[in-house]
Parts: structure tokens; sequence; C-alpha cells
């Protein structure tokens, strides 16, 4: 009787760890492809396009107008991670879907101040994790291409908005859900900090 008692609990003990094995396993495979989905789609949106209502790409303003949320306003390219992704604007579920999305009332890429995107972590933002100081972050436009150096990483909770704020010179800031893994509603978010090191001459005042 006691044998058979032991030989119970060996299995129960030994199948602890397989369930939750098993289970977490399951979770991998499940946000795997879902992130396969997304990534896929992604790849296959289709995307109206910003274009200055201007003669001869003689542009005397930089962003005349307000590009409409959800029109592809640019690409932004991490060389040191392999990462290339389109930019539209506006940072609502909608937007978010199409790739990473400009905050409305930052600035653009040209006007001199904090150009705020925001991203998800498991789709366009995922590899920023990887980033290192020092590395490029180059932002294609209508315009040409703005060429960013990352200077600063910081986690901080979801609802700081000093990363937003507006500076006296042209900077870019990355922001993300944080952790990369959490299962859920992520509560703090990864930023990028990075300053502007060259841009296209037309945009120079």
């Amino acid at each position: 009787m006691r044998k058979k008692r032991r030989n119970i609990w060996r299995w129960v003990i030994i199948s602890i760890p397989i369930f939750f094995l098993l289970i977490g396993g399951g979770i991998v495979a499940y946000f795997g492809f879902d992130l396969t989905k997304q990534t896929v789609l992604l790849a296959h949106t289709a995307l109206n396009e910003y274009e200055p209502d201007l003669p001869d790409r003689q542009f005397e303003q930089v962003w005349p107008t307000l590009p409409a949320p959800g029109d592809k306003i640019g690409d932004l390219k991490f060389p040191s991670v392999g990462l290339d992704v389109p930019v539209v604007q506006g940072t609502h579920d909608n937007e978010l879907k199409k790739g990473a999305g400009h905050l409305a009332g930052s600035a653009l890429p040209g006007q001199g101040g904090n150009v705020v995107l925001s991203g998800h972590r498991d789709t366009v933002f995922r590899k920023l994790k990887d980033l290192k100081v020092g590395e490029e972050v180059i932002f294609t436009t209508p315009y040409g291409d703005f060429i960013y150096e990352t200077t600063d990483f910081k986690i901080t909770h979801a609802d700081d908005m000093t990363v937003a704020v507006p500076t006296d010179f042209e900077t870019l800031t990355l922001t993300t859900c944080y952790p990369f893994y959490f299962v859920g509603n992520a509560p703090d978010r990864f930023i990028v900090y990075t300053k502007l090191v060259s841009q296209p001459e037309i945009t120079k005042h």
C-alpha cells in the first residue's frame, strides 16, 4: 500500500513540471504564431503615403500640411539590428497595426523638436532591446534621410509623459511597452533617446 502511494506521489511530482512545461510551450507557440501573423499582415498592408503638395519638389517649408491619421510619413531603419519598419501618422490602435506611429502634436523630422514614435514591442519595435548607444537610426521621409544616433535608454512607467516633452533641438524618441515578453498589458515603457546627426539640405535653415 505504501509502495503504491509512493508511486502515485512520484507520478504527481514528475507530472507537475511537465504540465507547466506544456502550458508554457503552448503560450509561446500561440504568441509566436500571433507575432508571425501580425508581421505578415504588416508586410502586406497597403498604406497611403503623405506627399507634400508643392511643385517640382522645391520645398519652402517641411510638412506644410499635417499628414492625415494613418498616412505613411516614412520608414525607420535600424542598420545594426536589421530592422526596417513603416512609420504612419497617429498612435491609436488602427495606426499601430500598420507600423510605428508618430505621436500627434510632437515634432516631425526637420521641425527641430522632439519627434516621438511609438510601436508594439511584439512586432515593429521588438528589436529595440538589442540597440546599443552610438548606433544609427535612419528616418527616411519625403524630404530625404534624417539620421539619428542613440544616446540613452530608459525604463519608465506607462503614464510617464515626460518622454513627449518638446525640446529646443531635434531629437527622436522611441517608445514601446516593457517588459518585452510580458503577457498582457505591460506596466512600463522602454524608451530610446537619440540625437540628430545628419539631415537633408532642404531642411536646413
